[in-house]
């Protein structure tokens, strides 16, 4: 069985990705681990198929994994795989993906599995439900799955948390100590919809109850590798840029304490080693998984966030650490979390566990593995793929998709229509509204 993963790092040309088994090296979770998947197959299950990597680079690849550079990107790709005779091609469409790209994995009858980093729009939906050659789409994380359950794209959804490596998963013996952990880190790429300007908003009230604290932010807007013109600071576009630094520096004191170090790779670990709170996307916004969460919990530092999309169940509230739907109780959480060194503890020792047992490489990978046996051996994948009840997060809009999924379509044949289609008809309807009245 041959397999190849698309990784679309055109404009990552500085990453290197020659060792996958310490982390990622300061890029997005999708270039990532379009490497380390593979680089994990092939070091978990390497005599039992072949893994591939087609890129828009290929110099700072892993050697012992077989690259093929591209120059037409995904299209090149899917290309690509057909002329080396790949049996699964794995890709990450974008949100609203080219219909052309699904024609063409079909008219080459290239068997392709679709890697869910962001949810897709309800067109995008359709096109991945329609053509036969997707066989399946990968929710990296349970929320995205329940999204989706009542969706045409139901039979091909395959849940498989985005994981990390266990090289860096710390001893719960060694790395919960309270006093060595001084200050707050915040990490993300700094595009609006990661949601740093709601930290920034926050900073001087936490700061000023913390006022010994440092912030910490790791991240910058060319996580992804996006070619834009950044502002004066060389961290984000230009007009977000303007806008969390002026709110920032409204106070000078507080200022001082706002430390900017753009995209790291290795050198992150150390700060989240020695932080005692941890910050992510505080309201969600496009989260599937949130790696970032992840990769904190994993060396020992709890979480504190919103309590919104994947953020729900990638940190599990007072386990791994605190969620909050508005902004006094994200700086209570924060605040507390800070000064209570037995609730530090306790999430932090929480968090590894989390990292370690549901996130791991070495518990994650050989799903990777049977979702391949499985097509390759042209089984249905969706009967024996289904989390339990009780690992959810139970929600009206939940039963309203078990509802939709069990009674108005396997029950009484109603073939279209789904939770989030309808959601994404509302929000089109009230923004039509909105410019009518506006004008």
């Amino acid at each position: 069985m041959k397999v190849a993963f698309y990784c679309p790092n055109k404009n990552l040309s500085d990453v290197d990705f020659r060792n996958p088994s310490i982390g990622n090296p300061g890029c997005g979770a999708t270039e990532y681990l379009q490497v380390a998947i593979p680089y994990m197959l092939n070091l978990y299950y390497g005599s039992l198929f072949e893994s591939i990597i087609i890129a828009d680079n290929t110099e700072n690849l892993p050697k012992n994994i077989p690259s093929y550079k591209v120059s037409e990107g995904l299209k090149g790709s899917i290309i690509k795989a057909k002329k080396i005779g790949v049996d699964i091609f794995v890709f990450k469409p974008s949100m609203s993906e080219n219909e052309e790209v699904f024609k063409l994995i079909e008219e080459y009858k290239l068997n392709s599995v679709a890697l869910g980093q962001l949810t897709p729009h309800p067109k995008c939906i359709g096109f991945l439900s329609k053509y036969t050659h997707i066989k399946s789409f990968v929710c990296v994380g349970l929320n995205q799955y329940d999204h989706l359950i009542d969706t045409n794209l139901s039979k091909k959804l395959f849940q498989i948390n985005n994981p990390i490596t266990d090289n860096f998963i710390s001893s719960i013996k060694t790395n919960t100590d309270f006093y060595s952990r001084k200050d707050i880190v915040y990490m993300g790429a700094l595009f609006p919809q990661k949601n740093f300007l709601y930290l920034a908003k926050n900073w001087h009230r936490i700061n000023m109850k913390l006022p010994f604290v440092k912030l910490h932010v790791i991240g910058s807007a060319k996580t992804y590798g996006e070619n834009f013109k950044l502002g004066r600071y060389g961290l984000a576009e230009e007009n977000y840029e303007n806008l969390f630094m002026e709110i920032i520096h409204k106070n000078k004191e507080t200022a001082k304490n706002v430390i900017f170090h753009g995209n790291l790779n290795a050198e992150k670990f150390s700060y989240f080693s020695n932080c005692r709170v941890g910050i992510v996307n505080p309201l969600g916004t496009t989260e599937t998984c949130c790696v970032s969460a992840v990769e904190m919990q994993a060396l020992g530092l709890p979480i504190c966030t919103g309590n919104y999309e994947a953020l729900r169940t990638t940190i599990l509230h007072n386990k791994s650490g605190l969620l909050s739907t508005n902004e006094a109780k994200f700086r209570k959480n924060i605040v507390q979390l800070y000064n209570d060194e037995k609730l530090f503890r306790k999430l932090s020792y929480g968090a590894i566990m989390n990292a370690k047992l549901n996130f791991s490489f070495s518990q994650i990978i050989h799903k990777w593995y049977y979702l391949f046996f499985k097509i390759y051996n042209e089984q249905p994948i969706h009967t024996s793929n289904q989390p339990s009840f009780i690992s959810r997060k139970i929600s009206l809009l939940y039963f309203f998709r078990i509802f939709n999924k069990y009674v108005l379509k396997n029950l009484l044949g109603f073939r279209n229509g789904s939770v989030i289609t309808t959601i994404a008809i509302l929000k089109n309807l009230k923004s039509s509204l909105l410019r009518k009245y506006r004008k």
